[in-house]
């Protein structure tokens, strides 16, 4: 399986919310490094377990959610891609335990088109091994959050 078709599976599993196929494109040495936006740019390191429940999450506040991404550069060991969420806030925004300063909030119904994120995955024997995380300050979780609650 190439680098691209990992990827595609591994992503699709996640839009359905199949965390058995999910977990199995996952290596358990799997890290994800980056930079996130809340309050202010923070690096951060998760594992794996930490991965699946920021998914989790996002799965409960955006059950038909797609992440519409786009390759911007492929070889047979990484993918960097960007992604554009899009989905309709029918579940409760809810990262207690996960994040901090992420409000909980109720469903509003709202159809959001999230900013772009851009994600370098690394893959090794049909495995990502490693995610390396760029999400600009007006994407992500506080983009989502700001999505849905603007003019309630």
């Amino acid at each position: 399986m190439t680098t691209l078709e990992v990827l595609q599976h591994h992503l699709r599993a996640l839009e359905i919310g199949d965390w058995d196929t999910v977990n199995s494109y996952i290596s358990d040495s799997y890290k994800a490094t980056g930079v996130i936006p809340f309050p202010i740019s923070l690096f951060i390191k998760l594992r794996k377990k930490d991965a699946l429940t920021m998914h989790k999450a996002r799965k409960i506040a955006l059950p038909d959610f797609k992440f519409n991404e786009s390759v911007l550069e492929s070889d047979d060991e990484k993918i960097k891609i960007e992604v554009n969420i899009t989905g309709t806030q029918t579940g409760v925004i809810d990262y207690r335990g996960i994040l901090r300063g992420i409000p909980v909030v109720e469903p509003t119904g709202k159809f959001v088109k999230l900013n772009p994120e851009y994600f370098t995955y690394f893959v090794k024997n049909g495995k990502i091994e490693k995610v390396e995380i760029d999400i600009p300050k007006n994407a992500g979780v506080k983009g989502l959050v700001k999505a849905v609650t603007e003019n309630i």
